[in-house]
């Protein structure tokens, strides 16, 4: 049996005007907090963070199967367009997200 993850490729409704996507961007994917005149910076850690995961490009992310049904239930909250379908890994996308099965 071949190991697969899951493929998530999201998109925010229309509605959610420029600060609700940006207070949705940092607690998904986290920031780097600068203070002090850029003096000191703090990378601060989103919900995506306590999930190993692979970001292709704005709104595409692929996770673990088990782990899709918790960032699928975060993205359903802020009323996010989702599309999720099972993938077959590669050796590379296995090694990123912590798969150590042979397929």
């Amino acid at each position: 049996m071949k190991p697969t993850g899951k493929i998530i490729v999201f998109k925010l409704a229309r509605t959610n005007d420029r600060t609700a996507m940006n207070r949705f961007c940092r607690q998904f994917y986290g920031y780097l907090d600068r203070s002090h005149n850029y003096r000191y910076q703090y990378k601060r850690k989103g919900f995506l963070g306590d999930f190993a995961h692979i970001h292709l490009q704005r709104g595409v992310i692929v996770v673990k199967k088990e782990d899709s049904k918790e960032i699928i239930s975060f993205l359903k909250s802020y009323d996010a367009e989702i599309f999720a379908r099972d993938i077959t890994l590669t050796k590379a996308d296995m090694e990123v997200l912590d798969l150590d099965r042979p397929g």
